[in-house]
């Protein structure tokens, strides 16, 4: 285990860390290999949130969750396996510290805590997360080469939950969550791609109505007004098309 795993390894606090029972071996590939023949027909949405019920599974946490990093620095819980996992999500957005934020935020892609309450590192998150019942939590990053999208989080109400077996596992649910999350944006990506091509067709086509040109001319006169107000070029499109009866009109008056 590389030098820097290990040091995210190591118990805060003043509670001595135990080691947990290592969860068997043969037991993991064989969920791991349900859960790889289950996400296989399986939507985006879908495939997370059968990782985070797996991820409870493999690692014998109460709860799951996963958060993702939004513009402006808004967080989202698409998945979640309990309504308090959600509100310690929050929770860590309010007060700006905790486990799920800084695994992502951080050059540690992996941290726990076995005593939550007691954790320096977290001292508000920690006591809050106590108070609605977790005492241990494992987060793992959620990334595809350097784009981070966010953690997968696992929850315990007991002390000194997590193992170094457990940080295998969730790394490997992680790893199929960064997947998910890498193939959702891409399709988002092209679907919106497509939109604004459709969106500029339509565009050319009131242009070549009302004026009378050609395609190419109708691309040009959208490339002047987008450049001349600082707009991107489809929404001036998507603009054109809204208000093409009223471009009509008045073209005809």
């Amino acid at each position: 285990m590389v030098p820097a795993l290990v040091g995210a390894l190591q118990a805060p606090g003043p509670v001595p860390w135990t080691q947990p029972a290592e969860v068997d071996t043969m037991e993991l590939q064989q969920l791991f290999s349900t859960m790889a023949v289950e996400l296989s027909p399986q939507t985006d949405t879908e495939a997370l949130e059968s990782i985070g019920q797996y991820a409870c599974r493999a690692v014998d946490a109460d709860d799951s969750g996963i958060l993702l990093l939004r513009a402006r620095g808004r967080i989202e819980t698409p998945v979640s396996t309990s309504r308090v996992v959600n509100e310690a999500h929050a929770r860590q957005a309010e007060l700006d510290e905790g486990p799920c934020l800084d695994v992502v935020r951080t050059d540690t892609s992996v941290l726990f805590t076995g005593d939550a309450a007691h954790d320096p590192r977290w001292p508000q998150w920690g006591v809050y997360a106590e108070d609605r019942g977790y005492s241990s939590s494992l987060s793992v990053r959620l990334a595809v080469g350097d784009r981070r999208y966010g953690s997968l989080n696992v929850y315990a109400r007991r002390r000194d939950a997590f193992s170094t077996s457990d940080v295998d596992a969730l790394s490997v649910l992680g790893a199929h969550a960064s997947v998910a999350l890498a193939a959702a944006q891409e399709r988002a990506h092209l679907m919106r791609a497509v939109d604004n091509r459709t969106t500029i067709g339509q565009a050319q086509g009131v242009l070549m109505t009302v004026f009378d040109i050609d395609a190419e001319s109708a691309f040009a006169y959208l490339t002047r007004l987008s450049q001349g107000r600082n707009v991107k070029l489809s929404e001036v499109a998507a603009e054109i098309v809204d208000r093409r009866s009223e471009i009509r009109s008045r073209s005809e008056g």
